[in-house]
């Protein structure tokens, strides 16, 4: 690695720490828009899926720089005690949503995700949602008209998500759509708590499944993109199961679990697709390709939602 992608590389490590961190809002901001500034040298760097990734890296920009600038202003108006004008609230919940990828505006996520290689993937689907995260949960506590129409945004968000996949044929795309799906499961933990605990297992099932695409490993692939369903007794489970436990304990409408249920219940439908698909690309590779790790990976996939559904429920 260069030292420029290094210094890059570091940048885009610590945006999120600094805005996790902070105590003031001008600096949370300054943290997403250094894992921002970071984050695309890195995708531009990307050496497979040329010319789709530079288009792909385009849109990113532009859309994040709109956001930026959402954020920036909402946040003046939000924390300078002009949040009696509720268009205000709007347009700061609506940044968040934006560099999120969550209903109204996750329009871009599919799009922009299809021409990213693997590594980019795993950026922009992971670790560039921690610091907007962190900014989504401290206004949320301060607000009960935020914190209700993140619950509305983050429901349809994971039905939307799970519909949009429905109609996708390349993996890249419905990997984005999955990632709007989850990312509104992510909003309602915000919400009412169990954010973390989803988003840590989200990542690593994510992570894994980038690292079986990178080998090539169809059997692993397939299992790992069924682990995203959230079916038991895959590891996803235990994040989802949390998101709903959570929904319960705070006695919000039934219609708020519908839809996120829901959602579950469509996305099985592509997830389902994809795993067959990957499957049957090993039964005509044969079994000469296995590693010991893949054994490895599967106890991590399935065997800990075991454990959890016998001795934590």
């Amino acid at each position: 690695m260069s030292s420029g992608n290094l210094l890059f590389l570091l940048v885009l490590l610590f945006g999120p720490l600094v805005s996790v961190s902070s105590c003031n809002w001008v600096m949370c901001w300054v943290g997403l828009e250094l894992s921002f500034f970071g984050a695309v040298p890195m995708l531009l760097s990307d050496s497979g899926y040329f010319s789709l990734s530079k288009e792909s890296v385009i849109k990113y920009f532009c859309i994040q720089a709109m956001g930026s600038g959402m954020l920036m202003v909402g946040g003046m108006m939000f924390y300078m005690s002009y949040s009696t004008f509720w268009i205000w609230d709007v347009l700061f919940l609506g940044s968040l949503c934006m560099k999120l990828g969550i209903f109204p505006l996750h329009f871009w996520v599919p799009s922009v995700v299809a021409g990213l290689n693997w590594l980019p993937m795993l950026i922009l689907l992971t670790w560039q949602k921690i610091g907007p995260f962190a900014f989504m949960m401290s206004i949320i506590e301060g607000s009960s008209w935020i914190l209700e129409m993140s619950l509305i945004f983050g429901t349809v968000s994971a039905l939307m998500g799970s519909i949009i996949g429905l109609n996708q044929t390349s993996v890249r795309a419905m990997l984005g759509s999955s990632s709007v799906a989850h990312t509104g499961w992510g909003m309602v933990g915000a919400a009412l708590g169990s954010l973390w605990i989803f988003f840590t297992i989200y990542c690593l099932s994510f992570g894994l499944l980038m690292l079986f695409f990178s080998l090539e490993e169809d059997l692993m692939i397939g299992l790992s993109i069924l682990s995203l369903s959230g079916l038991p007794p895959f590891m996803m489970f235990i994040g989802k199961w949390s998101i709903l436990k959570s929904v319960l304990y705070n006695g919000f409408s039934w219609l708020f679990l519908l839809f996120l249920i829901l959602g579950s219940f469509l996305s099985l439908f592509f997830y389902l697709k994809f795993f067959y698909s990957y499957y049957l690309g090993f039964l005509c590779k044969g079994s000469s390709n296995k590693k010991f790790f893949s054994l490895m990976s599967t106890m991590m996939l399935m065997v800990l939602g075991s454990i959890y559904i016998l001795f934590a429920l």
